[in-house]
């Protein structure tokens, strides 16, 4: 919905499966969705939304659920979450809208269930 106008868009695709935990963003205004939590399995799929409905594009390097993700330099960038539940992660991942994912920087200590966002184009806040 545009805050604004009040203009409200119809209703995107039913997403290809039942997902809890995952992190999404609008990668280069294309809608995505990474990772979360299927049944008991966490995924490592990203899917990205396309006229013709929600498709994989990516897979990260790492299973992960509960991460966060900011956009940066026009690539999304997806920090720590949990691959069990309970272990949580110290990595980070870069996904671009080709498809391509790289490690990012090493985080400080491990995180899940947290939360982040930019102050700026240089600076970011983790917190959680």
């Amino acid at each position: 919905m545009d805050v604004e106008s009040g203009e409200t868009c119809a209703d995107l695709a039913d997403f290809p499966v039942e997902n809890f935990g995952a992190v999404g963003a609008n990668l280069n205004g294309t809608p995505i969705v990474c990772g979360g939590l299927y049944s008991t399995e966490p995924l490592q799929t990203c899917y990205k939304f396309t006229d013709a409905g929600w498709q994989e594009f990516a897979s990260m390097n790492e299973k992960r659920h509960f991460a966060a993700g900011i956009m940066y330099k026009n690539k999304f960038h997806v920090f720590g979450g949990t691959y069990d539940g309970t272990s949580r992660l110290q990595t980070s991942e870069i996904i671009s809208i080709d498809g391509g994912v790289e490690y990012g920087p090493e985080l400080p200590e491990a995180v899940g269930y947290h939360a982040i966002t930019s102050i700026n184009s240089t600076v970011s806040i983790l917190s959680g």
